[in-house]
């Protein structure tokens, strides 16, 4: 059963919350859904029997649960960072993805919140185009991670996505990598923006950009200088027009990147010793 974004985003909103109490402002702020789009969407949620409606108590219905199962995200791909020279000396016996914060293995915390909601179909690669090629046909309904990212919030990575989407935070002024959003839509990456979303190397891709994916993959890698691109180049840049791929908003606070061992220092201050 075909669904809409908005009912999508209510019937996904009730999976993860159970029972919930009907308030209409506390929906509508959640979902950043007009009141009046929550409103009429319950109505017909509740008629076709997708969710039940009993004392002002909402649940998603069994009925809801299958018409979600279409957007359900199957796998994921963890695309290995490199050596983590600037992380030195905490990289000098492990890789940065292994380097613990608080007791806990970077690449862990991104491992546990895909497990969480039931992704365990899990292959890690190196980042960048040679090593996606391996897995080009595993890229629909899929979340493609980066490994080195310490995730604060796991929240962040759900059990279903509606469409392509990569996670992104707000920045009136960033040096890094970020793009812009036109018409709904991701368009201009590069280092360096203004007003603008920063990049957070998380992304979903459903099954239609998936097969993209591995087409433009291949037909990237083949060209004389196609195996000194990163992945995100392709469906960012190179081929930006064959995709429509959205911006999933998130905090600042959801996702720590460790850059460097300053900044490793700050969140665990154990490493202080290592300076010494």
């Amino acid at each position: 059963m075909e669904i809409t974004r908005y009912e999508f985003e209510v019937l996904a909103f009730l999976e993860r919350e159970g029972e919930f109490e009907f308030s209409l402002r506390v929906l509508s702020d959640t979902l950043q859904i007009s009141g009046s789009k929550i409103s009429g969407t319950i109505e017909s949620l509740a008629q076709n029997g997708l969710i039940d409606l009993n004392n002002n108590i909402l649940k998603i219905s069994e009925k809801g649960l299958s018409a979600l199962s279409p957007y359900r995200v199957k796998r994921a791909v963890i695309l290995a960072a490199g050596f983590g020279s600037r992380m030195v000396p905490a990289t000098l016996e492990r890789p940065k993805p292994m380097v613990t914060v608080k007791g806990v293995r970077i690449i862990d915390t991104l491992l546990d919140a895909l497990v969480s909601v039931g992704i365990e179909d899990i292959y890690d690669k190196t980042n960048n185009i040679s090593s996606a090629m391996l897995v080009r046909d595993k890229l629909k309904n899929c979340y493609l991670c980066e490994s080195d990212l310490y995730i604060s919030n796991p929240g962040i990575i759900r059990k279903y996505q509606y469409c392509s989407n990569i996670l992104g935070s707000y920045s009136l002024e960033t040096d890094d990598w970020s793009f812009k959003m036109d018409k709904g839509y991701i368009t201009e990456y590069k280092k360096g923006n203004t007003y603008c979303y920063n990049y957070y190397g998380i992304s979903y891709w459903n099954s239609e950009d998936g097969d993209k994916l591995s087409h433009d993959f291949t037909e990237v890698f083949e060209k004389e200088d196609g195996k000194d691109y990163f992945w995100e180049f392709i469906p960012l840049v190179l081929k930006h027009d064959n995709y429509k791929v959205e911006i999933r908003q998130c905090r600042k606070t959801d996702i720590m990147e460790i850059d460097n061992f300053y900044e490793l220092v700050l969140l665990d201050s154990s490493y202080k010793e290592m300076e010494k």
